[in-house]
């Protein structure tokens, strides 16, 4: 009877925070088409940032693409304490009110660390094309 050898499992290194919000940074603004959500302006004319609806804090929404959106920094200061106002206006729009609702409970109430979130954008971005 012969041995089976032992398939050693390559461990992925997860990626650094900083890291992260780069890949995701970038994705969004691919997505979005360099342009602004708001008002249409597109880079490299303007300076666009990847807006994030619910706050970067939690690990659960920081990575997750319907919380985030490509918006030129003029809309992104104007929107940033709008977020009860036309930002939630335009993400029910954007996403439904079931994919709001959705991401609004992962917001309140996932537990998810921030190694497993960045886990979840390796994952999300290696399987995704823009």
């Amino acid at each position: 009877m012969t041995k089976l050898k032992k398939v050693k499992k390559k461990k992925v290194k997860i990626w650094s925070t900083p890291n992260a919000d780069r890949k995701i940074a970038e994705f969004i603004k691919e997505r979005d088409n360099h342009t602004c959500v708001f008002c249409g302006r597109k880079s490299p004319y303007v300076i666009m940032d990847p807006s994030h609806y619910w706050g970067r804090y939690v690990s659960a929404t920081r990575f997750h693409p319907d919380n985030l959106d490509a918006v030129c920094r003029g809309c992104h200061f104007k929107i940033e304490h709008a977020k009860q106002g036309i930002y939630r206006e335009f993400k029910l729009k954007q996403l439904g009110e079931q994919r709001y609702k959705e991401l609004e409970k992962l917001y309140y109430q996932s537990k998810m660390t921030r190694s497993e979130a960045i886990k979840n954008l390796m994952e999300f971005l290696s399987t995704t094309e823009v």
